[in-house]
């Protein structure tokens, strides 16, 4: 069964996207800090622009099903980064900086629950296990492509060169917004977004992914295990371009194996999966076994990523689609910064294996409230 056209051309606005965020990203930090910022305003930066973006996801997706739209606030959640591209590339100031983040996260935030809630009422619901996995390969393909360019173009233009010219993939996700076709439903009053109102399916999905969201610390402990563990700087970022492309590279694939096994029960893998690795990474004692559990990170976020948003697709009410899924991405990106801050304090006071080992503890936490069913019995994850 062929996927929609709107589902292609989605991912190919994630991917545009994709490499114009990441071709700044990286470089954000060494930017700051050419302006005087110290680690403290850095922090500060970043932990407001991941609050921010999770925040907004609530709020996009509770508009977007009030007004029954979705293109909209796509427009507006790629147009703010996009059309404000040159405040970073003039900024003169870590406030500049500050500005800009707050400005392209609200972006995201707003666009992320209209998005997946437009691919899920786009795609057939026996394919929406591929229509999620396409989206994410073609999300993550766009976030292997941009460090490598501006990991090319940084000696040739400097910071400010490569901001300008990361407007241009970021335009044009923009502009490839105005061929998305909707329907647009009628205004209509919806009901409070409270957890009384929503399925017991999707109460309990949030609450196993909320347990689950305590085990997510940030990427960048993976990749400080693999320095600790010898690697050089250099092969560290090669490590970590490796996982974005396998990544890529598989998250079709087994978008499509979730629809012909069952989408619970690729969630259900992808759990297991997680806290496999988390348990790999505590164990190792070489930089060959920490990269060989990288890659297996790898399978596991081709396996989770899409088959957890089709997923939640299916258990989501139709008249408060959006609101629904931007609650999910909300009450989960809150909790990613008290998980790694507990993962950071725990390396800190016990070192790295202590920290890997309690994220695998509550992984497997997550996996065992998932398979068991409200009732207290084992449910089949297919």
């Amino acid at each position: 069964m062929r996927l929609p056209p709107l589902v292609y051309l989605l991912g190919a606005v994630s991917f545009l996207m994709d490499v114009a965020s990441e071709m700044v990203y990286p470089l954000l930090p060494l930017f700051l800090a050419s302006l005087g910022a110290g680690p403290g305003t850095i922090g500060l930066v970043e932990g407001v622009a991941e609050a921010t973006a999770s925040l907004f996801k609530v709020v996009g997706g509770r508009l977007s099903d009030r007004l029954g739209r979705r293109r909209p606030f796509l427009l507006l959640g790629y147009g703010l980064p996009a059309l404000f591209r040159p405040l970073l590339a003039l900024a003169q100031s870590p406030f500049h900086v500050l500005l800009y983040r707050f400005l392209d996260r609200t972006g995201k935030g707003l666009r992320t629950a209209p998005r997946d809630a437009l691919i899920a009422e786009s795609a057939p619901k026996e394919a929406l296990g591929r229509a999620y996995g396409l989206h994410r390969s073609l999300d993550t393909l766009g976030a292997t492509l941009g460090p490598f360019l501006a990991f090319l173009l940084l000696p040739l233009l400097g910071f400010r060169g490569v901001f300008w010219l990361s407007a241009l993939p970021a335009l044009l996700a923009f502009l490839l917004l105005f061929a998305v076709r909707e329907t647009p439903r009628p205004l209509s009053p919806l009901p409070p977004l409270a957890l009384g109102h929503l399925s017991p399916g999707y109460r309990r999905f949030l609450l196993v992914s909320g347990l689950f969201a305590l085990a997510l610390s940030s990427n960048a402990f993976l990749l400080l295990r693999l320095k600790e563990l010898g690697l050089s700087q250099e092969e560290v970022a090669l490590a970590y371009t490796l996982y974005n492309l396998l990544y890529a590279l598989l998250a079709y694939p087994l978008g499509g194996l979730a629809d012909r096994v069952g989408l619970r029960r690729m969630v259900a893998t992808g759990f297991g999966l997680y806290a496999l690795v988390y348990l790999g990474f505590a164990w190792a004692r070489t930089a060959f076994w920490a990269l060989g559990f990288l890659f297996l990170y790898a399978l596991y976020s081709a396996a989770f990523e899409g088959a957890s948003r089709a997923y939640l697709a299916t258990l989501v009410p139709e008249e408060a689609k959006a609101g629904a899924i931007g609650l999910y991405h909300t009450v989960v990106g809150v909790l990613l910064l008290p998980a790694s801050l507990l993962f950071g304090l725990l390396w800190q006071a016990f070192g790295a294996a202590a920290a890997f080992l309690t994220g695998a503890a509550l992984a497997l936490g997550a996996l065992l409230l998932f398979l068991v069913d409200g009732t207290g019995r084992r449910a089949y994850p297919g």
